[in-house]
């Protein structure tokens, strides 16, 4: 056992991770060199590394390039009080108009790492949203190859699709967070291959399915838990194809009744057996939200995977550790958040199509990088300064011997160098954290901009039906945070089309009510409440929900 040297709480250190960590090396001269053992436990090392991502929030600013009014992730006053950073468009950023070369520097042997690291990361024009291949989809961050899409994020290949997260291969769906391959869904939370749904979680294979959970290829079921290749069930029970209708047609576009059926819902949730986590075609894998992966440990939403331990968001993925949104075949990373398709990264921070890199930022096609931000095609680089392969391999192991002096070998980019607040960030997602609390524990926040909190300027009819048109124009107030928010017309074209009220909150609350449907990523020793076997399940010991192993959960379903 070792002791966390940020929360002083005690962790264990693994053999597999021991062998992951002389498994990774990095050579110079025909010398290898290895990560050295963790100081701080995973849940630390997971919220300092993903207190260095913004998912959600997006700010209208001005490029420091052209001075076009362009969205960004970065908000136009740093959070820290310095000097604003330089934000470019994507296309700007991608020309050849300016070189982050010019902003090299070398290395001072008489300061911080992490200090300097700072410095040359704010000197260096950053990408305003990332995302690639997209169409009439600027408002959106972490996205590829989507087409008409608007608020998504960590999304693929979708279409008309708004104010989602990880949406992979979806169509014409609202208000969605881990929606797979499906189509005309609203208010869906972990669903694939479906169609026409509201209001439905943890499901498959499904068609006009509402309120319901962990249904698997089912078709016209209203209030439904735990039901198999069924079709007109209200609450577990059949009724006739006319009767369903009936029952249906009674909430269908009014708010204050959607609200009783949800409420209804989470009732029925709340008394349905659970299966100890959602693993499926896992081989020696722990965690929640697995699929078709072998030796994952304490991995979360990852699929297609292999030989790794806290990911938590992986595509691909193989010889991972402690590593947050990695995706299309990363591999042999450790301590790194935000990459596609690259190999041998330590303590990184966007890095992509890149091979042999450490404590490197923004780094697209490059490899043999230490310490660098904004490169792209580049190799054998410092400080984003230019060494040949002798310089390169001779002054790095220097830098890391400096670092281990001070005690900064081996950790990630600290809080304080962080570029947003906490509440801003992945991290206040995983780990929620008041703002006195934060600040405390050294991370950022971003107080709010009274601008946002304007009176509503309309009233809301109950019933979509009698929403006209010009609400596109009003200014909404969110009913939990008071937060203003607005109404697309894209938008209100699919509530109309739907049948589905227009919603009394903002997209970021309603975001936070979908994830609360989720359990916390974190694993407690617990027994089967059917045959007592031992299970490693995110259902907390003191949670009123019945927990079964696989095995009977699959005897109590089908």
């Amino acid at each position: 056992m070792a002791t966390c040297k940020k929360c002083s709480q005690p962790f264990t250190i693994h053999p597999d991770e021991e062998a992951f960590l002389q498994k990774i090396g990095f050579m110079y001269g025909g010398k290898t060199v290895h990560p050295p053992k963790p100081v701080y436990c995973p849940d630390c090392r997971s919220q300092i590394r993903t207190s260095h991502r913004n998912e959600q929030n997006l700010y209208k600013v001005r490029s420091s390039f052209s001075g076009k009014d362009i969205i960004g992730l970065y908000a136009e006053e740093s959070v820290d009080g310095k000097e604003p950073l330089k934000i470019f468009s994507q296309e700007e950023w991608r020309s050849d108009a300016w070189d982050p070369m010019e902003f090299g520097r070398q290395f001072d042997f008489k300061r911080s790492f992490f200090e300097q690291f700072a410095e040359l990361q704010r000197a260096v024009p950053r990408m305003a949203l990332i995302s690639i291949g997209n169409e009439n989809s600027g408002f959106t961050t972490g996205t590829g190859y989507c087409k008409n899409c608007y608020l998504i994020n960590s999304s693929e290949n979708c279409e008309e699709c708004y104010y989602g997260k990880l949406l992979q291969k979806c169509k014409s769906s609202v208000d969605c967070s881990y929606l797979y391959d499906s189509e005309l869904c609203y208010e869906c939370f972990s669903v694939y291959s479906s169609y026409n749904c509201q209001y439905l979680s943890f499901s498959q294979n499904c068609t006009d399915c509402l309120f319901s959970s962990n249904l698997k290829s089912c078709k016209n079921c209203c209030l439904c838990t735990n039901l198999d290749h069924k079709e007109y069930h209200f609450m577990n029970q059949p009724l006739s194809k006319e009767e369903y209708a009936k029952r249906v047609e009674t909430f269908h576009g009014s708010y204050q009744r959607t609200q009783d059926m949800r409420k209804l819902s989470r009732e029925a949730m709340t008394k349905m057996v659970r299966k100890y986590a959602n693993i499926v075609n896992g081989d020696n894998c722990t965690g929640d939200y697995i699929e078709n992966s072998r030796n994952c440990l304490d991995c979360y939403d990852v699929t297609d995977s292999e030989d790794c331990r806290y990911v938590c968001v992986g595509v691909n993925v193989k010889d991972n550790y402690d590593c947050s949104n990695m995706y299309l075949k990363p591999e042999l990373c450790y301590d790194t958040l935000g990459t596609i398709e690259v190999y041998n990264a330590a303590y990184c921070l966007f890095v992509f199509h890149s091979q042999r890199l450490l404590y490197c930022d923004y780094c697209f096609n490059c490899s043999d990088c230490f310490g660098c931000t904004g490169l792209t095609r580049k190799k054998f680089c410092i400080f984003n300064t230019q060494y040949t392969q002798e310089e390169y391999e001779n002054l790095v192991p220097k830098i890391i011997a400096h670092m281990e002096k001070l005690g900064e070998w081996g950790l990630y980019f600290p809080p304080k160098y962080a570029l947003f607040g906490y509440n801003e960030t992945l991290a206040e997602e995983y780990f929620p954290l008041t703002k006195e609390e934060a600040k405390k524990q050294g991370f950022h926040w971003r107080d709010s901009d009274d601008k946002q909190y304007r009176p509503q300027t309309v009233t809301l009819p109950d019933h979509i039906k009698d929403v006209e048109e010009s609400i596109t124009q009003e200014m909404l107030a969110c009913e939990t945070c008071k937060k203003n928010y607005r109404i697309i017309p894209q938008e209100l074209n699919f509530y109309k089309t739907m049948t589905v009220p227009v919603p009394h909150t903002c997209p970021e609350c309603r975001h936070r009510t979908r994830m609360q449907l989720r359990n916390p990523r974190k694993l407690w020793e617990r027994t089967c409440m059917s045959c007592n076997k031992a299970l490693q399940t995110s259902y907390a010991p003191d949670r009123p929900e019945t927990i079964y192993c696989e095995t009977c959960y699959l005897k109590h379903v089908y």
